[in-house]
């Protein structure tokens, strides 16, 4: 038996488009990463997972090229064919419908038109990559609906194109990999360059994960991500002079500490040493969680924080408040800022029994010292991409 929300959606689909026709509902869950945050671009591991909320899409294949949307949460509706997917000016939200259904054609798969009705429970600026989560709930239905065959990492391929085509650079291949390859109870190891995962079983126990949104909206563009990627790429070809066999920046070592100190200067000094502290946190992060210590996890993540904000720097007072503030309630193990940065939540590991307690003090001292609200979501390591039942 389908959950009412299930029922529900399908409901307003046949309201807003009518009933002929066989419908499919499609679910893809946002995702958060653990630990490895914005080392993927540096041939770096990160531990990351689905979570428990994400992207509804209830889609019924048309048998001409029209693609209709209707965007529960913007109450909006768009339009447009497949021999028209070019980007204007009042496209808005529909730029990713138009970049995938534009990618899917550019690889010359045969695919229909879709009239499509979306839901989200995920909150936006939060870090739990809701644009990507649309993005691979928009992919996998296509697939899906075309009876196109294709894996995981094909899929997320060209959700990844498509989500890059006509929106945001600020998207990683590793958000829409863990989004399609996930598994509920696990964190998902993986490395972007080399493409090789592992599930990694996770017992939270007396344990639960929580994001807490700051509400500070970002104010950082593609540029402030891309000018970090680029200050990497500077760092590893003036290290890679000194230290040849270097094949990304995330190869560096510990060690390697005085190299860094003695070659770089000022931003790509910083970047490089929280490239090179992360990827050892991340090693660590694999044993501790090999051995179901949550503890020592959220002692790594809480140092990932410091990284992020004074070598990375990519943090704000925001995020930084709720890490300092948090990490002096009873019954919280680690917090870190997630995503990338300028706004957005954090990540917290606590115990059960003092959520109740945290939620309330968490929420009184932020507000005291940014007057800002804090919102604060539990959730929990899921399964990836997925048809849901209708009925």
């Amino acid at each position: 038996m389908a959950p009412k929300l299930h029922l529900r959606l399908v409901e307003r689909f046949r309201e807003i488009f009518g009933h002929k026709g066989d419908i499919k509902l499609f679910f893809a869950p946002g995702r958060v990463t653990i630990i490895g945050e914005l080392i993927d671009y540096s041939g770096g591991d990160t531990i990351t997972t689905a979570i428990d909320r994400g992207t509804y899409i209830v889609a019924r294949k048309r048998p001409d090229s029209k693609v209709n949307i209707y965007a529960h949460s913007f109450k909006s509706r768009k339009s447009f064919t497949l021999d028209n997917t070019e980007k204007e000016k009042d496209d808005e939200w529909a730029i990713y419908f138009k970049g995938i259904f534009s990618t899917f054609m550019d690889k010359e798969y045969k695919i229909n038109g879709a009239d499509m009705y979306v839901y989200t429970d995920l909150p936006f600026n939060t870090s739990l990559a809701s644009s990507s989560s649309l993005s691979c709930c928009i992919t996998y239905a296509i697939f899906n609906m075309n009876a196109i065959e294709a894996d995981e990492i094909e899929m997320a391929t060209v959700s990844y194109e498509g989500e890059k085509k006509y929106a945001s650079h600020k998207t990683s291949l590793t958000d829409h990999i863990t989004i399609f390859l996930s598994k509920a109870n696990t964190f998902l190891s993986l490395n972007m360059t080399s493409l090789k995962y592992e599930h990694l079983p996770i017992e939270l126990g007396e344990y639960c994960m929580a994001v807490v949104n700051s509400n500070k909206k970002r104010t950082s563009s593609d540029s402030e991500y891309n000018a970090r990627k680029r200050e990497c790429e500077n760092a590893f070809k003036k290290l890679k002079e000194k230290k040849n066999n270097l094949k990304y920046l995330s190869d560096l070592k510990i060690k390697d500490i005085e190299l860094i100190n003695s070659t770089l200067q000022n931003k790509e000094l910083r970047r490089a040493l929280y490239v090179c502290e992360e990827q050892d946190r991340v090693s660590s992060a694999l044993k501790a969680i090999k051995k179901g210590s949550i503890k020592d996890l959220s002692a790594l993540i809480l140092k990932t924080h410091d990284g992020l904000s004074k070598l990375y720097e990519v943090s704000t007072a925001e995020l930084d408040i709720l890490v300092e503030e948090a990490m002096v309630l009873d019954g919280v193990l680690g917090v870190r800022m997630i995503g990338t940065g300028f706004g957005g939540g954090v990540l917290m590991f606590l115990k059960k029994t003092e959520v109740e307690n945290v939620i309330e003090n968490l929420y009184t001292k932020y507000k005291e010292k940014t007057k800002r609200d804090a919102d604060l979501y539990i959730i929990k390591p899921s399964d990836g991409v997925r048809i849901l039942p209708l009925e």
